[in-house]
Parts: structure tokens; C-alpha cells; sequence
């Protein structure tokens, strides 16, 4: 039995990926967290600028100079360092081993036997994924003092009969996974509801306010002000990417939920019922890479920005 089993004879996910996922993990997560971050103070300091800048008054000039100034510094430790390049590749190599990880554990795609033998479908392991670290080369999502072995509970899982492998890819990687697509399609679709409704209530209000300034009702230029919370919103927007997202995650969503009904229907006593399994899983595995995908396509962007 495998090291980290649960009563059911099947392992949590937490114990089997190899160490090179939780350093990629673990690079992404501080890339996106600071360049969330950076992103927004920019975007606050920029608002400040316009506020300040347009009230009336030289006194308040000088704190729209600083709000520039630090918008700029902000600007140009981003494209210093990169944070949101550091959260893409992360995410794409993470990915990708946790693929490889769960395909050998499983018995998935190539790696069933027969005819492939343990020593065949390690070897496999390791030529995929030295294409993966080759793919990252130079990378800083992926250090290069990190393992890329196999766990001890990725072979004990892989040894485990056909029965106890479905369950434990039913519950940790197809409802997990189903899970969390759900819940960031239904964020997602939130939040570009909202970042929507912004984007023509900001508008409109800019609209009346020119024109009670036009009438003489209104002194302060705000004018300045809402076109540049308009111009945060919209960047925002396009920084989270709250639409395509909402879309992509919902999709995904949907078919792991096929795959998982045809894989909990899987007669396990059938002659080909590995062969069978193998196909299936690796269906799941593409469901799931669509996404690695995309990391890797905003990486290779991000790539050419830099």
C-alpha cells in the first residue's frame, strides 16, 4: 500500500505529486500574488494622479507629481522583473508534471501495461518529463536544484489494483479538479458581470457630469478622474481575463463531468477494461492540459514582450 492511503486504499493528491510541481506551484502562486499587487497599485496611484491633478489649485499639483512618479517606479519594476511572466510559466510547468504524475500513477495513456513493464513506464516518466524541464530551461518557475522523481506514492498507487485507482482518480483529480473549475467559472462570470456593468455605468456618469460642468452646475473637473477609473477597470479586466476565463473554466468543467460518468461506468471485469481506462483517463488528462495550453500561450506572449 502506498504511503499517504486513505481508508479506501486510494491517496491524496498532496502526497503524490513529485517535489518539481510544488516548486512551479509555489513560483506561480508568488508571481501572480505580486503581480496582482503591483498591477493594482498602479492602477490606484494613476486614479490619485488624475483626482488630485484635476482639482483646482497648485497645492495639488504636487500630489498628482507624486502619484505619477510612484505609478512610474511601479512600471518599471514590473517590466523589471516580470512577476506576471513568473506566474504564467509557473502555472504552465506545474501543470504539466502533475499531468505526467497522475498518468503514471494511473496507468494512464502510454504508460498501461502490458506490454509496458514498471522499468518502461518509469523511463517514459522520465524522457516526458525531461522534455518538460527542457521546454523550461532557464526558467525561474523551475529551480534547478528540484527533483524530478517519482514518489514512493505514485509507484505504490500504480501498483494498486484497476478498482482502487479509478477511486482515487475519481477523487482527487477528476472531482477536485471538476470542483475548482466550477467554483472560477462561477467567480469569473461574476466578476465580468461587474467589470460589464462599470464599464457603461462609469462612462455614463462621465457623461452627465460633463454636461452639468457645460451648464455651469458642476466646478470640480472630474472629467479626468472617471476616464481613468474607466481606463482601471478595463485594464483589470483585461489583466484577469474574467470572461474568456469564466468561459474556458465551465467548458473544462463540463467535460471532466462526462468523462467521470463514463469512467464510474467502467465495467472493471471486462477483458479490456485497461485498455479502456487507460483511453479514458488520458481523455481527462486532455480536458485538463487545454488549460496548460493557455498558460503556455501567455507565457510564449509574455516572452515576446520581455
Amino acid at each position: 500500500m502506498a504511503s499517504g492511503a486513505g481508508p479506501m486504499g486510494w491517496v491524496r493528491e498532496r502526497e503524490l505529486l513529485p517535489e518539481l510541481f510544488w516548486a512551479a506551484d509555489s513560483a506561480s502562486q508568488q508571481g501572480q500574488r505580486r503581480a496582482v499587487l503591483l498591477s493594482a497599485w498602479e492602477l490606484v496611484l494613476l486614479v490619485a494622479a488624475a483626482a488630485t491633478g484635476s482639482a483646482d489649485g497648485a497645492p495639488w499639483a504636487w500630489p498628482a507629481a507624486v502619484a505619477y512618479l510612484g505609478a512610474i517606479a511601479l512600471a518599471v519594476v514590473v517590466s523589471r522583473q516580470n512577476p506576471q511572466g513568473l506566474w504564467y510559466e509557473g502555472r504552465a510547468a506545474a501543470e504539466s508534471v502533475k499531468t505526467l504524475a497522475w498518468k503514471f500513477a494511473v496507468r494512464a495513456d502510454a504508460y498501461q501495461p502490458p506490454p509496458r513493464s514498471l522499468p518502461d513506464a518509469e523511463g517514459l516518466y522520465s524522457f516526458q518529463l525531461g522534455r518538460v524541464m527542457q521546454a523550461f530551461q532557464g526558467s525561474r518557475a523551475v529551480g534547478t536544484g528540484t527533483g524530478a522523481e517519482i514518489t514512493e506514492t505514485m509507484r505504490g498507487l500504480r501498483a494498486q489494483p484497476l478498482a482502487v485507482r479509478r477511486e482515487a482518480y475519481l477523487q482527487e483529480r477528476i472531482q477536485v479538479q471538476h470542483d475548482w473549475y466550477r467554483t472560477k467559472a462561477r467567480y469569473c462570470a461574476r466578476a465580468g458581470f461587474w467589470t460589464g456593468v462599470l464599464g457603461v455605468v462609469l462612462p455614463l456618469l462621465g457623461l452627465v457630469l460633463a454636461v452639468l460642468r457645460a451648464m455651469g452646475e458642476f466646478g470640480y473637473d472630474a472629467l479626468g478622474t472617471v476616464s481613468a477609473v474607466a481606463a482601471s477597470v478595463t485594464a483589470w479586466s483585461q489583466l484577469r481575463q474574467y470572461r474568456p476565463l469564466a468561459a474556458a473554466y465551465a467548458l473544462a468543467a463540463d467535460e471532466l463531468e462526462l468523462i467521470r460518468t463514463q469512467l464510474a461506468r467502467l465495467d472493471l471485469r471486462a477483458a479490456d477494461a485497461e485498455e479502456v481506462w487507460a483511453r479514458l483517463a488520458r481523455d481527462a488528462e486532455d480536458a485538463v492540459s487545454r488549460e496548460h495550453t493557455t498558460w503556455q500561450a501567455r507565457r510564449e506572449v509574455r516572452g515576446r514582450e520581455h
